[in-house]
């Protein structure tokens, strides 16, 4: 029997969920019903209440569509959580017993782990280095700060805050700023640039140089450039590989070390030619070695792979106008004449010096104007103006100036003025 059996039932009231008709709800109609949906969909609205509660009614429900479609989803109960007693015994001693070597496995992994963090490499646990920040060495026992920051006293009343030095507080301040950003690199020596991997598989180092590798991405990260290229440099004496020369690079360039830096983009590009980090990072050096010219060729290779590379076309503009600067002050200077400005040795000094013995009165006003006169004819005509008042009034006083005939003074005079 189905639902089209009944056609003069439907219309009398229906259901909200489904929109079946209120006489279906009835002993007799699910018994002589044969629809498998439609039965799914009474027993739905049964079990959820809307129409009433009528527990026989849903069992009823329930058995008939258990008689013709066992597996039907609508059967499905919710089940609680299990707990030990939903369990027998030999059930309970099977999970516990899976649980417990699933625990030893764990433990076992951990160990193998820490095997290789101590025992395959002693000497890394002499050499830890201390917490970043921190003055002293790391100690394995359980030591606990002694110290405790002291409450800073503020004023209660006004007559507290009238005596308040505003400025000895921040100068407290940035004194506390300061020692807090200072980084102590007392613990950089006892770091080893190199690692022992005798012995080791190739599994093992890899291990090794990806855990350096990550102590010194997280020491440049927190700015400590120069514990970074240490790391670094343990990490390729490990296992050399591109990304550890790349990053060894980038802090070599926040160093300012332009050579180290330079020479790990050339590794970079033997062993991966081509590197787009390494051409850019090339290029900064080529750029801060005025070697201008090379740091265009590599920017012009990383804009042909990456043509919307934003730090490449920055970098290219900053390199072209320092070009441009330094080629116009290279013309500026050849376009200039130089005058060379020359000791003139007087070979009248010698005789000046005889002729003093005999002649003191007059004998080194002589030298002297004999090194006037040449240095006028040396001098070119325009700077002459300028030495009228220096040179000429200066031969003008001298004594042998003044003792000369008076038709050749007045000739150098007309001749000076």
């Amino acid at each position: 029997m189905t639902t089209k059996d009944y056609p003069s039932l439907w219309g009398s009231g229906t259901t909200k969920t489904f929109k079946i008709p209120i006489e279906h709800l009835d002993f007799k109609y699910i018994e002589k019903c044969s629809d498998v949906k439609h039965l799914e969909k009474i027993l739905c609205v049964l079990r959820s209440g809307e129409e009433g509660c009528y527990p026989e009614l849903t069992e009823f429900c329930e058995k008939h569509l258990q008689a013709l479609a066992p597996e039907s989803r609508a059967l499905r109960k919710d089940k609680p959580a299990a707990t030990a007693a939903s369990f027998t015994a030999e059930e309970w001693e099977k999970i516990d017993d899976d649980i417990k070597s699933w625990v030893s496995e764990i433990k076992k992994e951990e160990d193998k782990m820490h095997f290789h963090e101590t025992e395959t490499f002693p000497a890394m646990k002499d050499n830890l280095p201390p917490v970043r920040g921190s003055k002293s060495c790391l100690h394995v026992g359980k030591e606990k700060c002694s110290k405790r920051p002291t409450k800073k006293k503020t004023p209660r009343d006004y007559a507290e805050w009238d005596k308040f030095d505003v400025e000895k507080e921040c100068l407290k301040i940035d004194e506390d700023y300061k020692e807090k950003t200072v980084i102590d690199k007392s613990h950089l020596s006892k770091i080893e640039t190199r690692i022992d991997t005798a012995g080791l598989t190739e599994k093992e180092k890899d291990f090794l140089a990806i855990h350096e590798k990550e102590k010194g991405n997280e020491a440049f990260n927190s700015g400590d450039y120069e514990e970074a290229v240490m790391y670094y440099t343990r990490s390729i004496s490990a296992l050399p590989t591109v990304v550890a020369y790349n990053n060894r690079a980038q802090a070599e360039i926040k160093l300012q070390n332009w050579n180290s830096a330079f020479q790990d983009c050339e590794k970079v590009l033997e062993l991966e030619p081509g590197n787009i980090k390494a051409l850019l990072r090339r290029a900064t050096t080529y750029k801060h070695q005025n070697k201008l010219q090379e740091a265009i060729e590599d920017l012009s290779k990383v804009l042909d792979v990456e043509p919307d590379n934003e730090l490449a076309k920055k970098t290219l503009s900053e390199v072209e106008r320092d070009l441009k600067n330094s080629e116009a002050v290279s013309k500026t200077q050849t376009k200039g004449k130089r005058m060379v400005i020359q000791e003139i040795e007087n070979s009248e000094d010698e005789e000046g010096k005889d002729s003093g013995r005999k002649h003191e009165d007059g004998g080194g006003d002589k030298s002297k104007i004999s090194f006037l006169f040449r240095l006028c004819k040396k001098l070119p005509f325009y700077m002459m103006s300028w030495l009228n008042f220096s040179i000429c009034t200066e031969i003008r006083n001298l004594p042998v100036f003044l003792a000369l005939p008076c038709k050749f003074t007045s000739q150098l005079r007309s001749s000076f003025s």
